[in-house]
């Protein structure tokens, strides 16, 4: 009788495990844009969200809802806003490592399908 009570215990706790990753995806497809990625990759190489907006030819409340809209999906906090500037958090640079991740297998999708709409210009 034992042995069941762990067993449940633990088929709870890959039962919640599941649950979690089920909510992460459905936050990650229908509520985080690449958009707001790119906004927070460039407000971090730029150094600040004024910077960023400049750059993206758009605004800082823009940049700053982006972000706003990212922390929200995600539930943590992603940049610590100092005087200087900004600094991503550990989430922060998680998600920036990952964006990276995105974003260049994007553009490898592009050429991929660049090649394929036009074959021989890959040979040249």
């Amino acid at each position: 009788m034992h042995y069941y009570r762990q067993f449940a215990r633990h088929d709870c706790i890959i039962s919640k495990w599941k649950w979690d990753v089920m909510q992460v995806s459905d936050r990650i497809g229908t509520r985080m844009k690449l958009q707001d990625l790119h906004v927070l990759m460039t407000v971090v190489q730029a150094g600040s969200m004024g910077k960023a907006a400049q750059i993206l030819n758009t605004t800082q409340p823009n940049i700053s809802r982006s972000i706003g809209e990212l922390e929200h999906t995600l539930g943590v906090r992603l940049l610590d806003r100092h005087r200087q500037g900004i600094e991503p958090t550990d989430y922060g640079r998680a998600l920036l490592d990952c964006g990276a991740a995105v974003f260049d297998d994007l553009r490898q999708g592009m050429k991929n399908i660049a090649f394929l709409a036009n074959p021989a210009a890959g040979r040249e």
